[in-house]
């Protein structure tokens, strides 16, 4: 880790977000390989100087795997989790990327002290495919057999929602409002969506992006009339029909 003051200050300042984002939630983002070879003064220090709100520790074994020169070493890992959850000065969430968080793991992780999941299941993006198109030799092989690895975020929703999190954050492919309120029924308490938001972005500015990102509200709110539910927390308790392929992954 270099100290944030031998930082290239270009580099560095394009990480300051807060005074462009004043009341936005503002996450670090650190991989657990990387978290297992900080110090919690370096992570502190790291955050502080961003203006962040809190930190993400993220899992990403099956993209490492694929990736050219990516992490292969990962003793650690847990113990680091479990250091940060205990001495940094801000909340941890622990995430995967796009391969979801069995309930084992996720059991692992809550007694080491975390107490929030950002799940980011498998149907949205598969970073192990984009390792794929980048990756020489027999990853790029490995890549195409691994590249669909991992457990649905429906399926890692129900594994881990009867757990005592503060926070279960459904991500991974999550396209609308109504999957949103779907996500929220299976027992998430928070939804998450990128790649819709990035490309409506793309294709219409900020307004496109603020225009999509009512229309979720929107889709979200009709969900909610249309199931008689006056809250977010009351969409946990409506009737559900699983079906027998999601049923399988309990």
């Amino acid at each position: 880790m270099i100290k944030t003051g031998e930082i290239n200050s270009g580099v560095a300042e394009s990480y300051q977000l807060r005074e462009i984002g004043a009341q936005v939630p503002i996450f670090g983002n650190l991989g657990a390989v990387q978290a297992a070879q900080m110090s919690t003064e370096q992570v502190n220090e790291m955050l502080e100087y961003v203006g962040a709100s809190a930190l993400c520790v993220h899992l990403n074994p099956a993209q490492e795997m694929i990736q050219p020169g990516g992490d292969r070493d990962f003793r650690g890992c847990l113990a680091a989790i479990e250091r940060l959850c205990s001495e940094l000065k801000y909340p941890v969430i622990v995430k995967e990327t796009g391969c979801g968080i069995s309930r084992p793991v996720a059991m692992k992780l809550h007694r080491v002290g975390v107490r929030n999941l950002d799940l980011s299941g498998a149907g949205g993006t598969s970073w192990v495919g984009v390792e794929a198109r980048r990756a020489h030799g027999d990853a790029i092989r490995q890549g195409e057999l691994f590249w669909d690895w991992g457990i649905p975020t429906a399926a890692s929703i129900l594994q881990v929602s009867s757990l005592p999190f503060d926070q279960v954050i459904a991500t991974g492919g999550i396209k609308n409002g109504l999957e949103v309120a779907k996500a929220l029924s299976l027992g998430a308490t928070l939804a998450g969506i990128a790649r819709p938001v990035l490309q409506a972005l793309d294709q219409g500015g900020v307004d496109g992006a603020l225009t999509f990102l009512k229309s979720v509200e929107s889709d979200l709110r009709t969900a909610m009339l249309l199931t008689g539910t006056a809250n977010l927390r009351a969409l946990q308790d409506v009737p559900k029909h699983l079906g027998a392929e999601l049923e399988s992954w309990r």
